[in-house]
């Protein structure tokens, strides 16, 4: 029986007990209270309140906070909209019985954006979302999970800040969430107040000074302590109050505290590529400042040295080989983890790996020399029937080793090992991840903070790009990662020393494309080989991928991107993202019995 055809009334609503369901949770948070009431079996009841706890919290979206759980190629979870008219209005009926500040948010919520409920749901939500997030302050661990209920209050609540409505709402929360930083901001972990500070900057929560001289504050603080990435997340909260002011002076002040930070955080590495990286951004920062052209140039030749000591630090983890019965079994031991940036470091780097192209051309050549099919040439077409690759015949195999007749057949085969790496590994291991933690925006921003292969402000990209990917929803993923890869190869190439624009003869500039990115000698050192081959057959190859040409004029239909290459390139961004941080996982994370299957360091 779908949830559409499920029929509850208010009486069997109230005959549910919530103290048991409370007990049955480890935390109060909704996908908690999902598994609680998906355990008890024959109630219409419990099975409507655990389809509602189904769907993902999204605060930052207004008008729709909720998301489905799982997006794939021909279905996807549940969202507010799927739930009966009769249901919803036992669910709305029902929110004044609830005792649990989670639940009740959650349904007062869904009956105010179904339109189920008047205005009074909305109000209902903002004060329940605030004792929800009270409670897990008091008794969870993390403080990601009180800042997203937090959040969600503070934009329902901007909606009634009226006179004429409720601005008594807004005031309550502003209250809360002014006392909150001022309690929180000199934590050993200030990061909750930070998302609070710029949560205050978007929805007008005090005044610009007050949020400057409190974000400034934080900064000073962790930069002293050394926590310079802390710092950088401080200074970046005090400059969009100093924008919003337009204070130049301040701005410029700002950009070199952040440059200083910068120049700090590269003392505190390990020399190489993110060392390399620190400097860059620095650099950039201080581009923001007048009459900075000689510290400017003094960083470069820090940088260039950095950028020497790298050698191939992104490509130094191996996976041994694994026999292809156990295969599925193996991906879901590896992916194990203590928390969720182990088991995401896992997936990313241990699970599986990109395609050798140097064995692949081996094994090209080899069927080549023991078959004489290729002989014959051949053409490829695409899902419309349309030829977009043809493969010349030939009779002579010593001269054309690198001709198109070995390309060809290596990329009919790295088809075959994308499909193997994401049916055996990389899903299986997705899932095992999914299964036991809950994607957060804010754990993935921590992650990818000041990441090598990502330029300054685009962070967000990533973060959503991989928060959908991680989700399932690979038709999303693909249309925000694809141009930001290309983006990011222009970043490395320029972190190399190398200026990837062509100058024309009028005067006018072009950032180089995509396939010459790819060929770059500079990329390919700095990535590697296998990830920029990897990356070349997915997006530009003809014969493969084409997933950059095919995505950029909407050839492909939406079901395409569930397919095993926009996966596997998924997989891949993930892996070059997570690949830097493989001395911090190695510190904190490696156990001893690993040792020798993963080589080399970063």
């Amino acid at each position: 029986m779908s949830i559409q055809e499920v029929d509850v009334t208010l009486e069997e609503l109230q005959s549910l007990d919530q103290d048991e369901i409370l007990r049955l949770c480890k935390s109060p948070v909704y996908y908690e209270l999902e598994s609680a009431f998906g355990s008890i079996k024959g109630s219409e009841a419990a099975k409507l309140l655990s389809a509602t706890c189904s769907m993902h919290l999204k605060p930052e979206n207004p008008k729709a906070p909720f998301s489905p759980k799982f997006i794939m190629q021909d279905r996807r979870g549940l969202i507010a909209n799927d739930f009966s008219k009769e249901s919803l209005n036992s669910l709305s009926q029902f929110c004044s019985f609830v005792t649990i500040p989670e639940l009740k948010a959650r349904l007062a919520d869904i009956s105010w954006v179904t339109k189920a409920g008047s205005v009074e749901y909305a109000h209902m939500a903002i004060e329940s979302y605030i004792e929800s997030a009270k409670h897990l302050l008091a008794v969870a661990d993390s403080w990601v999970h009180p800042a997203e209920r937090i959040e969600r209050a503070l934009r329902l609540s901007c909606m009634f800040r009226r006179d004429s409505q409720r601005p008594d709402l807004f005031e309550k929360l502003s209250d809360f969430i002014s006392d909150e930083i001022n309690n929180k901001k000199l934590n050993d972990s200030p990061f909750y107040a930070l998302r609070l500070l710029k949560l205050s900057h978007e929805c007008g929560v005090g005044d610009d000074d007050w949020i400057l001289n409190t974000a400034e504050e934080i900064a000073q603080t962790r930069f002293e302590l050394g926590d310079t990435r802390t710092a950088i997340s401080g200074w970046e909260c005090a400059l969009n109050s100093a924008i919003s002011t337009r204070d130049k002076i301040k701005q410029q002040e700002i950009w070199r505290e952040i440059a200083a930070c910068h120049v700090k955080d590269s003392e505190l590495q390990d020399g190489g590529l993110i060392a390399a990286n620190c400097i860059l951004r620095a650099i950039d920062a201080l581009s923001k400042v007048p009459n900075t052209r000689q510290e400017r140039l003094e960083l470069y030749e820090t940088m260039r040295d950095h950028q020497i000591e790298s050698l191939h630090q992104l490509h130094e983890f191996s996976t041994p080989p694994q026999d292809i019965s156990e295969i599925v079994h193996q991906s879901k031991i590896e992916v194990q983890g203590k928390d969720f940036f182990d088991m995401l470091f896992r997936l990313g780097v241990l699970v599986s790996r990109p395609t050798d192209i140097n064995r692949l051309k081996e094994q090209a050549i080899e069927q080549m020399q023991n078959s004489f099919a290729w002989m014959f040439g051949g053409t490829h077409i695409d899902h419309e029937g349309i030829t977009v690759a043809t493969v010349p015949s030939g009779m002579g195999l010593d001269d054309k080793q690198d001709g198109p007749a070995t390309w060809f057949t290596m990329m009919k085969n790295i088809g075959i090992d994308h499909q193997l790496a994401v049916q055996g590994q990389i899903r299986p291991a997705l899932d095992e991840l999914m299964i036991q933690h809950h994607v957060s925006e804010y754990a993935l921003e921590r992650i990818l903070k000041n990441n090598p292969f990502i330029p300054y402000g685009h962070e967000h990209f990533y973060i959503k790009g991989i928060t959908f990917g991680l989700e399932g929803d690979f038709l999303s993923a693909c249309h925000i990662l694809i141009p930001q890869v290309e983006n990011s190869l222009r970043y490395v190439a320029r972190t190399q020393g190398e200026e990837p624009t062509t100058l024309h003869g009028d005067g006018s500039q072009e950032r180089s494309g995509l396939k010459f990115l790819l060929d770059h000698p500079a990329v390919i050192e700095a990535l590697g080989q296998d990830i920029v081959g990897n990356l070349q057959a997915i997006l530009i190859d003809k014969i493969y991928g084409d997933l950059r040409n095919q995505m950029s004029h909407g050839y492909m239909p939406a079901g395409h991107f569930y397919g095993i290459a926009p996966v596997f390139l998924w997989w891949l961004v993930l892996h070059i993202v997570m690949l830097p941080l493989g001395s911090h996982w190695k510190q904190h994370y490696k156990p001893e019995n690993t040792a020798n299957r993963v080589a080399g360091g970063i």
